[in-house]
């Protein structure tokens, strides 16, 4: 089973107690099948009030979810492009006012609670606690996070 290093740990509990001010989500849109397109949401970037942002996201294996500080939009769309041409793109989308978001933008975050297996903390699925509501995040086969 797949664990959160340390190093992803420290960034998980670095957002509690921050207030949401923003969501961006970015689909992977693969137009490689002109008739079958496949859209996934590849990464969703966290925007508090004090300018931190924090970014979930799929692991290296594609198994398990893994948080990051340092997402560079422009570089991995420029990477897409290079390899792999207009096929397969990364379309950022301001997801704030969606069902999902729009009622938590503007709460602090309680908590990020975290499945546990023995001494190690799984990277199955972060479950956002703004006192008011929770979020979950997790990895679907069909649709990305």
């Amino acid at each position: 089973m797949p664990y959160f290093s340390d190093h992803q740990l420290k960034l998980i509990t670095s957002a509690e107690g921050k207030t949401l001010q923003k969501i961006l989500i970015y689909f992977w849109v693969n137009k490689l099948n002109p008739s079958e397109s496949v859209e996934l949401i590849d990464n969703v970037e966290f925007h508090f009030t004090d300018k931190s942002t924090l970014v979930v996201t799929c692991n290296d294996e594609s198994n398990g979810l893994n948080v990051i500080d340092d997402f560079n939009f422009e570089q991995e769309k420029a990477d897409l492009k290079l390899e792999f041409g207009d096929t397969i793109r990364m379309i950022p989308i301001d997801a704030s006012t969606t069902k999902m978001w729009v009622d938590v933008i503007g709460e602090t975050i309680e908590s990020i609670d975290l499945s546990k297996e023995g001494e190690n903390y799984l990277d199955d699925a972060l479950i956002i606690n703004f006192g008011v509501e929770k979020r979950t995040i997790g990895l679907s086969p069909l649709d990305g996070l």
